[in-house]
Formats: C-alpha cells, sequence, structure tokens
C-alpha cells in the first residue's frame, strides 16, 4: 500500500528503527585459527621452524584495538527486538482484529511521538495549539497487516476534550496541505454517512466517519472493500463481526 504523509505511520521510522549495537569483538586466537597458522608457517618455513616455534614460552595475546577487523566480526550488527507502541490501549479496542480471515496488527501512539516535523504534523499541531491543546492529547491507534495480504488498514483518532467533527476536519486539512491535488467528497456507504479522501489512482481513499467521541477512517481502494472492513469494526463492548467475503485486494 503506497502511504500517504504521516497518516500510514505503523510503527517505522521514528517508532520502529531498531537499536543497533557494535558487533562483539574477538578476544585472542580459537582452535581453528591455530590450525590454520601452523598450516602457513609449515608451508612457508617447514616443520623444523614450526617446532621451534611450539618449544618457545607462550607470548601474551595481543590486545586488539577497538575497530580493528578481526577473524569473528560478522558484517551484520545485531539487534535489539523491536516493542510495538501501545501507547492508548483504549483505542486500539475499537479496532477490527481480523478482515476476510487475515490477522491484524495494532498499535497506537500519543502525539508526542506520532508527531514529527514534516508538513502534515505541523497542520495537526497548528489546530491543538489553536485548541489549547498539547500534543499529549492527540491519540491514534492503527490496525493492519504486516504482511500486506490484505491492501487495507483502519485508523481511529481522538484529541482529548476535543469535537469530533473539528478533529476530522483537522485531518482533511492536514492532507489537503500534505498533498494539494487530493480530492473530498461526501459518499453513504451501508447506511453509513461518510467523508471520503481521494489521493489517486494508484494509493488507497479514505472512508472516515465519525462515532462517539472518535474519527474513524478505512483505508480502501473501492466503496465495495469498505463496506467489508465496516462490517469488521467493532461497536463499543461488542466483540468484532465477521467481515464480508468481498476481496480486501487491489
Amino acid at each position: 500500500m503506497r502511504e500517504r504523509g504521516a497518516q500510514s505511520r505503523r510503527g517505522r521510522p521514528e517508532n520502529g528503527e531498531p537499536i543497533r549495537r557494535p558487533a562483539p569483538t574477538a578476544r585472542g586466537v580459537n582452535g581453528w585459527q591455530a590450525v590454520a597458522i601452523v598450516a602457513l608457517i609449515a608451508a612457508a618455513a617447514g616443520w623444523t621452524t614450526v617446532a621451534v616455534l611450539a618449544l618457545r614460552e607462550p607470548s601474551p595475546v595481543a590486545v586488539i584495538p577497538s575497530g580493528t577487523v578481526t577473524p569473528n566480526a560478522t558484517d551484520e550488527p545485531s539487534t535489539a527486538p523491536f516493542e510495538e507502541p501501545h501507547d492508548v490501549p483504549a483505542l486500539e479496542a475499537l479496532l477490527p482484529t481480523a478482515l476476510a480471515g487475515t490477522a491484524l496488527q495494532s498499535q497506537s501512539w500519543d502525539g508526542t511521538t506520532f508527531l514529527t516535523d514534516d508538513a502534515w504534523s505541523a497542520s495537526i499541531n497548528a489546530f491543538l495549539t489553536k485548541a489549547g491543546k498539547s500534543p499529549a492529547d492527540f491519540q491514534v491507534a492503527q490496525a493492519f497487516d504486516p504482511e500486506q495480504a490484505v491492501d487495507t488498514g483502519v485508523s481511529v483518532y481522538r484529541v482529548t476534550g476535543a469535537k469530533a467533527d473539528a478533529v476530522l476536519d483537522a485531518l482533511i486539512a492536514a492532507w489537503k496541505g500534505d498533498d494539494p491535488e487530493m480530492t473530498v467528497s461526501k459518499v453513504t456507504l451501508d447506511g453509513k454517512a461518510m467523508t471520503k479522501a481521494g489521493f489517486g489512482a494508484d494509493t488507497p481513499s479514505s472512508y472516515l466517519f465519525i462515532r462517539d467521541d472518535v474519527v474513524f477512517d478505512i483505508e480502501a481502494v473501492d466503496d465495495k472493500v469498505a463496506i467489508a472492513v465496516l462490517a469488521a469494526l467493532r461497536a463499543p463492548g461488542a466483540p468484532a463481526s465477521p467481515a464480508a467475503s468481498a476481496s480486501l485486494t487491489p
């Protein structure tokens, strides 16, 4: 799925970059390396020289300076496991856990980590400042298939103490600033009034609607897929509904 601005973070760059540590340095010479060294000496100077060297007192192991290439060094540094962000579990609970038989992964953030220095974030921060809010009041959760077997996803947005319709307008304005070619229209799917934001033929549209105090955003390639995802959304306190059998891939 092609991404659009800051809307499809999904635990990458700022949140998903693994912590890399330097590779461990070698300590001395192992058995196989000793055999190889003996074989090289024997080939170059004969076995007599090898015998003389073997009778000498062992010399201290040389200290290998930091950063020196060693026989045991690997090309790939080790990585720490990535901890998925779950800053707002209450929002994650509103998202579907599966679509068309494919399990979804959910993550959530508040604005202190989700908002960065890009144009989309600057627009949202301007809205927060005008509303007397801070980045910590901005909350978002997303459900998606990391393997992209289904080319769709669902996000839910909330700003603590702000009206949901104002949040929806702020999202539209932020996307519009990031993509002036974006189109906005009103649609009704399965009896639900929505705002549809179009980003071009190669990018899924956003189908936004309000429920209670949050804004839902369904990413879908067409209306049929959006209806299938809408059927999988959970009402507050209810289990997830099974998604329709419509194909969720382009």
